[in-house]
């Protein structure tokens, strides 16, 4: 995700930033990068989260009075059907 450099100051528990500090050392990761990942990542998990509970309540709420778009364009006149070749 590249983009402009922005300062982003934040206090954490000394503890927290020195297992952070000692984690990325030993590992040859810069710590911005590490956090910067860190974001993205919960980021992206905490969306999952959200969709999957969407899903589960189309399953349980919504599913047996979904119309299929197939039925749908059917009744519209509307594709459904596969076109013969001339």
């Amino acid at each position: 995700m590249p983009g402009k450099n922005v300062t982003f100051t934040m206090k954490v528990d000394r503890e927290i930033r020195d297992l952070m500090k000692g984690f990325c050392k030993s590992r040859g990761y810069m710590m911005k990068s590490f956090i910067e990942k860190a974001i993205v990542d919960e980021i992206e998990r905490e969306e999952l989260k959200e969709d999957l509970l969407s899903i589960q309540n189309y399953e349980k709420n919504e599913k047996e009075t979904t119309i299929p778009l197939e039925k749908v364009a059917a009744e519209l006149g509307m594709g459904g059907g596969k076109k013969k070749n001339a």
